[in-house]
């Protein structure tokens, strides 16, 4: 069954949904893709528990998406709250927007093993017509400049993982971390993400990245795209 594709996009969301994008890097990777449903996952440092939030439509997919979790130990609340907040952000990443929107916030202090296991219980939606978005929104981070997606350590990171799956160093099932780093408590709301994209994308390095706005910090888009 042909899968959806997956998207790390990092950026500030606040300033960004200011400018109109319609041919963004996320908008051309999914151009030509039949989607019914979009969730975008985001970290926050100040969240103390997954929720998940019903932005638009009937609510079926966080429907989904509580079960699928909740079956890996997770217990996450559902709450519904208005698309307002995010409607410009859309437009820039999306070529169209669907029906149905969902947000999966997820809290800094987890293990690796932890936001590994919630991408590949979650990998199952790019089958289901589910447009899979991990938002990096540097708008959250405690620092304005953060980790930059185009700092080598983050593609050094993606890469030192999927040799190790290459090769075969893995644990209970595919995706997880190796030796003593399935406890490493990660408070980076970027490396949290990234583990979650990592197993959403089938554990292996993104076939795409992209970037835009590199001379003006504030519109920067950037990512990776797993599409396969």
């Amino acid at each position: 069954m042909t899968k959806l594709p997956v998207l790390f996009v990092s950026c500030d969301a606040d300033s960004i949904r200011s400018r109109e994008q319609t041919c963004s890097g996320p908008a051309r990777m999914i151009w030509g893709k039949q989607y019914k449903s979009v969730v975008v996952i985001s970290s926050r440092a100040d969240q103390k528990a997954p929720e998940i939030l019903q932005l638009k439509g009937h609510g079926g997919t966080a429907g989904r998406i509580k079960v699928l979790l909740s079956d890996q130990g997770f217990e996450p609340e559902v709450h519904s709250r208005d698309v307002s907040s995010r409607h410009q952000l859309f437009r820039v990443l999306l070529a169209e927007e669907p029906g149905e929107l969902t947000e999966l916030i997820l809290n800094t202090g987890m293990s690796e093993l932890e936001y590994r296991r919630v991408g590949r219980c979650l990998e199952v939606l790019r089958e289901q017509d589910v447009l899979l978005i991990c938002l990096d929104d540097k708008a959250c981070h405690r620092e304005a400049d953060g980790i930059s997606l185009h700092d080598r350590h983050l593609r050094e990171l993606l890469n030192a993982w999927a040799q190790d799956q290459q090769w075969g160093a893995v644990m209970s099932f595919k995706g997880d971390a190796a030796g003593s780093a399935q406890n490493n408590r990660l408070d980076d709301p970027t490396v949290c993400l990234l583990n979650a994209a990592f197993t959403l994308g089938g554990s292996q390095f993104p076939q795409r990245m992209f970037s835009s706005g590199m001379n003006n910090a504030a519109q920067m888009l950037s990512g990776f795209g797993w599409m396969r």
